[in-house]
């Protein structure tokens, strides 16, 4: 019972990807309809207030090949994370994802739950074929990733921001090379 006991645990496992945060295991997978309530409730605490989490349900309306991810610990859901997919106006054809939002659990961060699920959610893009992600976010926390300000690939933001703060990662190398444009999000970012 014990073997089968482990050959079970270790399928799982690879079905889902378990990541160690400070003691725990945190399990990162696909989001599920059941999921989304927790994950509006998660969402709208970190924060604090609505957009993100009605963000979210947009997308999942109206977006495809989007990918959103769950981190959980005992049962609950202590984080989540969605790419959505982007262009950049000059360049149509390169295979975008933009990275927002991300939420943690407020009594959960600085244990690497956020590191988790943004390193999953880079794998699932890998996978799916996806050239390069940007992502709107804090300049000291994205560049461990592989991040860098978006400006060096001739790439900006549609919206007003601090050049360190918009960045973009390529997971195909030098797939940018000579393209140059502004990242199109898709048309739900606008209500935020």
């Amino acid at each position: 019972m014990t073997l089968l006991h482990n050959i079970s645990r270790t399928l799982q496992r690879r079905r889902n990807s378990t990541w160690h945060a400070l003691g725990y295991d945190t399990t990162v997978r696909p989001e599920t309809p059941a999921d989304y309530a927790a994950i509006a409730r998660l969402t709208h605490t970190a924060f604090n207030n609505a957009a993100e989490a009605n963000l979210i349900a947009t997308l999942r309306c109206q977006a495809e090949n989007y990918i959103a991810l769950v981190a959980e610990q005992h049962g609950e859901i202590v984080g989540h994370i969605l790419f959505s997919p982007a262009t950049i106006d000059n360049a149509p054809g390169i295979t975008l994802m933009a990275l927002a939002p991300m939420a943690v659990s407020n009594v959960l961060q600085h244990q690497g739950i956020g590191s988790a699920l943004v390193r999953a959610g880079l794998e699932q893009c890998n996978k799916q074929g996806v050239a390069a992600v940007v992502v709107l976010g804090h300049p000291g926390y994205y560049p461990r990733f592989g991040f860098t300000p978006a400006s060096r690939f001739n790439i900006s933001c549609p919206w007003q921001a601090p050049d360190n703060a918009f960045m973009l990662l390529e997971l195909t190398p030098g797939v940018l090379k000579g393209k140059s444009g502004q990242v199109v999000y898709h048309p739900a970012f606008t209500a935020l």
